[in-house]
C-alpha cells in the first residue's frame, strides 16, 4: 500500500464589521446552532466551509449567507461577511 501526504495551502480573505447588526446576529445564531465561541471561531468556521465546499452562494449553516467583496448583499440572512473572489485558489504539494 502506498502513502502520500498532500499539503494544501491557500488564503481566504474575509471582510466584516464586528459591530454590524448582521454580523452580531450571525454570531449569535452560530453560538446557538453550532458552537459557543467568539468572532474568530466563527470566521474559521466560515473559512473552513468555503474551503471545503468552494461556493459562497450557499447558506452556511448557523451563520447565513456571505457575498463577494464589491457585490450586492445576498438574500437573508446575510452574515455581514464578505469574501474576496480568490478564496477557491489553492496549491497542492505531494510530500513523499
Amino acid at each position: 500500500m502506498a502513502t502520500s501526504k498532500i499539503e494544501v495551502t491557500g488564503e481566504i480573505e474575509l471582510h466584516y464589521d464586528e459591530t454590524s447588526p448582521e454580523f452580531q446576529e450571525a454570531l449569535s445564531s452560530w453560538n446557538e446552532v453550532i458552537s459557543d465561541g467568539d468572532a474568530n471561531d466563527m470566521l474559521l468556521y466560515v473559512a473552513g466551509h468555503l474551503q471545503t465546499w468552494g461556493d459562497h452562494t450557499n447558506m452556511i449553516e448557523g451563520v447565513g449567507y456571505v457575498c463577494l467583496v464589491g457585490q450586492e448583499v445576498p438574500k437573508e440572512p446575510f452574515s455581514g461577511i464578505r469574501v474576496t473572489n480568490e478564496y477557491a485558489e489553492r496549491e497542492y504539494y505531494i510530500n513523499d
